[in-house]
């Protein structure tokens, strides 16, 4: 900033301090109330000319305003201690509080981005296994009801398939009715986890459809198992929503011994 030297005393003066200066002057006179051009010349004892550019400095930078008198900008402008504060700048007010709005209204997006970085793996099974139970040596079934038991916290139900033990090598076309219920012009076969490790599956022939003797599978599980191999079990007789039973066509029931009932296992 440049320097002159004082005609009375020969002291170098800093423009921009005298310039700063006289601001303060001004700004202080004007705190209390508004002030006309005489008043301001006796308060702050600058030369006319001098107060004259001043004043048109601060009405341009928007600090003052004239109306009659000068009174300070209330809300606009600088303070008068940020007049001396050249080296720090910080944004205006519309500045600041655009800002302020695009970090608020980016704190949602950041937040999903960081969830959706970091959710949560599901594990990944070690393998899978399909078990098979087969009825022995069965006459006069017509419909049948059994209840599996498995550790539902490593042993994961992947789909339940009905054997032909009913229906015999018949090709039939199976309709689901809901996701655990299928039906085909012959059998209805539901299944159904009815509490945390227990399957119920059953199957019977519709209408006047005749009874079946022999051996075969009655229906197919596939299980995936995630920390160790595991099998599942039959429960036979625990209470009467998780009995297994055969029945014939009269609705009565048919004896079951060791051997009528077994799981075949087979890891895939």
């Amino acid at each position: 900033m440049p320097q002159v030297r004082c005609p009375k005393c020969g002291t170098l003066i800093n423009l921009q301090n005298r310039r700063d200066s006289d601001f303060c002057l001004i700004l202080k006179a004007l705190e209390s109330k508004g002030r006309t051009f005489s008043e301001l010349l006796k308060i702050t004892r600058l030369p006319r000319k001098t107060l004259s550019l001043r004043l048109k400095q601060l009405i341009n930078d928007e600090e003052i305003m004239k109306n009659g008198k000068y009174y300070t900008n209330n809300g606009k402008g600088k303070t008068i201690e940020s007049i001396f504060d050249k080296e720090i700048r910080f944004p205006s007010n519309k500045k600041l509080l655009a800002s302020l709005i695009i970090i608020l209204l980016g704190i949602p997006s950041i937040s999903l981005a960081v969830a959706l970085l970091y959710q949560p793996v599901e594990p990944q099974p070690l393998g899978y296994i399909r078990a098979k139970v087969y009825l022995n040596n069965v006459t006069d079934l017509y419909a049948w009801q059994v209840a599996i038991r498995f550790n539902y916290t490593n042993l994961k139900i992947q789909n339940v398939k009905p054997g032909n033990f009913l229906t015999g090598n018949m090709e039939l076309q199976f309709n689901k009715l809901e996701s655990d219920i299928e039906i085909s012009e012959k059998t209805v076969f539901i299944y159904k986890e009815i509490d945390k490790g227990t399957l119920l599956v059953c199957e019977s022939l519709l209408g006047d459809s005749p009874s079946v003797n022999g051996s075969s599978v009655l229906f197919t599980i596939e299980f995936a198992y995630f920390y160790k191999y595991e099998e599942a079990s039959i429960i036979f007789d625990e209470s009467p929503t998780c009995k297994t039973i055969l029945l014939r066509k009269d609705l009565t029931e048919i004896p079951i011994n060791d051997n009528t009932l077994t799981l075949q296992f087979e890891k895939l």
